[in-house]
């Protein structure tokens, strides 16, 4: 490359959909970075306005197909707060269970089929020959022990139908828990295996930026039912309060808003949760971040993939532990009855902080919805990133330095579509 240069990266996939990257370089400094999503605004909050509450959870788990869970759980959380229901413990564990199969799933899937290829210097995990074949093995055995979790749960591996509004309808019996457990131990040395993996990446890539880290807080690891949101700046704040905090800002370049915390950059994902929660991750999975050459927290996008890694461990075993502690009853569904009122759900999805809010009239219906989303707040330090990576990859050839922005936007683990045929950049 060189000190002046003028490039676009375009069909970024992204959020189902499609982005762009336009750099304009001058005497070695990037002049102006736009990260342009270009993806139709797919108006879920409309979707669901006028709409009963019953029906919500089951309408918003459609917007992601890997992360439907998350939306599901934010969801019911934000109709139950509006509602003052309390779920069984019973329904907060298969809740909690769930969520630790997405996790597995979701990360599984991005670390070995998206991210691992640009590591192995490949072009997509297609090209992978006998030598790194059994990577391909070892990821879709991980995402399995997650789908089988979903599966014996919600009633299908996608947009499970099991969850409802304070209750599940129908609850795993002992035999799918016996397989769910067979499942998961089977996989307890491979999520060793791709921390060790992935933390022999992490070193290659020195690069920080300093930034905010956000999300939820508590005395487990919190991926739903977090005490408070909390952020790296000491912002404490209860979930009610976050849009006091969170300030969506339009661009003009772009569909997708983005997002600032306090009028200040931030990130959120793996690398935040560890970064505010390590103390609070399993045992098994803190004695694996002890043992990586890489300590975490740091401030290196990259290392992100090593987060997941980590959060894979802490997942296994924590869904361990909750699988053997499991005996199901059947328990009623709660009489629910409808009122004027407004809640708000926050939970961690796979890619970071995940708010729901609603509005319902005194039949139940909803009047008012709003939905943040993990990777519309991470739009913006992908962007900051980007601006500050470039100068540091100058000196290699387009081709490779093209492929180090691509790792750096997939670190994010944006979007399940974002594959590795997403780049395709025009120099000029």
């Amino acid at each position: 490359m060189h000190q002046d240069e003028d490039f676009s990266i375009e069909n970024i996939t992204k959020i189902e959909g499609h982005a762009s990257l336009d750099l304009k370089v001058r005497s070695g400094k990037v002049e102006s970075c736009e990260f342009r999503v270009t993806e139709s605004h797919r108006f879920f909050e409309d979707m669901v306005n006028g709409r009963h509450f019953s029906q919500i959870p089951l309408i918003v788990s459609r917007i992601c197909g890997l992360c439907s869970s998350s939306h599901l759980t934010t969801a019911l959380e934000a109709v139950e707060d509006a509602l003052e229901v309390e779920p069984s413990e019973q329904t907060k564990s298969l809740r909690r269970l769930s969520i630790f199969g997405e996790f597995l799933k979701s990360h599984s899937l991005h670390l070995y089929m998206l991210a691992l290829p640009d590591y192995l210097a490949k072009e997509s995990v297609l090209k992978f020959g006998e030598k790194e074949h059994h990577f391909i093995h070892d990821g879709l055995n991980l995402k399995k022990a997650g789908t089988d979790i979903l599966t014996a749960l919600g009633g299908r591996p996608h947009h499970t139908v099991n969850y409802r509004v304070g209750h599940v309808t129908k609850g795993p019996n002992s035999e799918k828990l016996v397989a769910i457990l067979k499942g998961l131990e089977s996989v307890r040395e491979k999520a060793l295996e791709t921390v060790h993996l992935f933390d022999s990446f992490a070193a290659k890539h020195p690069f920080e930026r300093k930034t905010n880290f956000v999300a939820l807080k508590g005395k487990n690891y919190p991926l739903m039912e977090g005490q408070a949101i909390h952020c790296s700046d000491k912002t404490s704040v209860e979930k009610d309060g976050l849009m006091q905090h969170l300030q969506e800002v339009v661009v003009p370049y772009s569909t997708a808003k983005n997002a600032v915390f306090n009028g200040k950059d931030y990130v959120v994902g793996a690398l935040a949760r560890i970064a505010l929660n390590k103390n609070q991750l399993h045992p098994e999975a803190r004695k694996a971040l002890k043992g990586c050459s890489t300590k975490l927290p740091n401030k290196s996008p990259f290392s992100t993939n090593l987060a997941q890694a980590i959060e894979l461990v802490h997942c296994v075993e924590s869904a361990i532990d909750l699988a053997k502690d499991l005996s199901p009853r059947n328990e009623p569904a709660p009489k629910i009855k409808p009122k004027a009122c407004s809640g708000v759900g926050v939970t961690e999805a796979p890619r970071g902080l995940l708010y729901h809010s609603y509005t319902l009239d005194g039949k139940g219906f909803i009047t008012e919805s709003n939905m943040v989303i993990p990777t519309q707040q991470n739009i913006r330090s992908i962007e900051l990133d980007l601006h500050d990576f470039v100068p540091t990859i100058l000196s290699k050839p387009r081709e490779k330095a093209a492929l180090e922005m691509e790792k750096l936007i997939r670190a994010y683990d944006p979007c399940i579509s974002c594959s590795v045929h997403f780049l395709k950049v025009n120099w000029t």
